[in-house]
């Protein structure tokens, strides 16, 4: 073609003279020489998968999407199997707080709600000393009238899997990270792509550290207000399913909210977000951070302070997140233009 574009001929037996006599005066050396410098042009190959989901038509793109949901509920489920066959201390751990919360109550008289409150920062600072009676070991059974209840005949089961799902999810959060990582990785770059260890550690540890901080703090202080409401000698049976979906929303609530920092860091890298655009809409973003203190909390103001004051801090850790974030995608893609 490019003796026949130069115009010499078009004779396809002089052409074809010419291509022997160009091939025999071409050496191995050659050859190689080319192979390397094609090799250098192609694009690098990427993993077999990827380059497989990277080409996907939409359909199949669902395929994908649809065995990586399936693969996370069966660690969620191995998960649940796990956290049910320990579902009695899991629901201690959940009925704790609200003991605590009765024997304290019980041993100051029932006071109102600010006197309630007062004394629980107190024991928290360590100002004022429960009584023995109160311990573990000698603590004496509930007050009739303050006992939790089961009303119907299923209750407790039902109670059981719920703690047996929620503890499931968070024994298998690395799982499902993992899984949404791989279905999200192949459209990413290859500096993006080792983000998945910080992503996945920082996932867990937030949502660890908000559950921590609903069933520690919230919890607590939001069950000695709504008691200190009741009247001394009312016969209050909370019904035990109500309570432990109460719980298990709140903990749920503030491990996800707690996700805050990640999700920052996770967009920040993708260009989404800017550290800029977070401080533009602070004002804003306070409005939305105490509407969702609100949702999650019960309706009183301490629980509501105690979600939104953690999230205003978490909100700053995302804008400086952000920055750092920024500047390493910036600096990778400069790298990218120099090589």
């Amino acid at each position: 073609d490019f003796i026949v574009g130069l115009g010499f001929t078009d004779d396809a037996s002089v052409l074809a003279a010419a291509m022997a006599a160009v091939h025999s005066a071409l050496k191995p050396a050659h050859y190689a020489a080319a192979k390397i410098f094609l090799d250098k042009q192609a694009p690098p190959a990427d993993d077999e998968d990827e380059d497989e989901i990277v080409g996907m038509p939409f359909l199949d793109h669902l395929e994908e999407l649809r065995w990586r949901i399936l693969k996370a509920l069966a660690a969620i489920v191995l998960g649940a199997a796990v956290a049910f066959a320990f579902s009695d201390p899991l629901l201690h751990l959940l009925t704790a707080p609200y003991e605590d919360a009765v024997y304290s109550l019980e041993q100051q008289g029932s006071p109102g709600p600010v006197e309630a409150m007062k004394r629980w920062l107190e024991e928290v600072r360590g100002l004022r000393v429960e009584e023995p009676s109160v311990g573990e070991a000698t603590r004496p059974a509930l007050p009739y009238n303050r006992q939790l209840q089961s009303l119907k005949v299923m209750t407790w089961f039902f109670v059981t899997l719920q703690v047996a799902l929620l503890g499931g999810l968070i024994l298998a959060l690395p799982v499902v990270f993992f899984q949404f990582w791989r279905f999200v990785a192949p459209g990413l770059l290859t500096t993006e792509k080792k983000l998945f260890l910080p992503i996945v550690a920082m996932s867990v540890a937030c949502f660890t550290a908000g559950a921590a901080v609903a069933h520690s703090l919230v919890l607590p202080i939001g069950l000695r207000f709504f008691l200190s409401l009741e009247p001394k000698g009312m016969t209050s049976q909370w019904a035990v399913d109500e309570y432990i979906g109460f719980v298990l929303r709140l903990i749920f609530g503030f491990g996800i909210v707690f996700e805050m920092p990640v999700i920052s860091l996770f967009l920040a890298r993708l260009g989404l977000i800017t550290a800029d655009y977070l401080r533009g809409i602070r004002r804003y973003a306070v409005v939305v951070l105490f509407v969702v203190s609100a949702v999650f909390t019960p309706p009183d103001p301490l629980s509501q302070l105690m979600m939104a004051l953690p999230l205003l801090g978490l909100y700053e850790v995302s804008i400086w997140v952000a920055v750092v974030a920024g500047r390493r995608r910036q600096k990778s893609e400069d790298d990218t233009l120099d090589d």
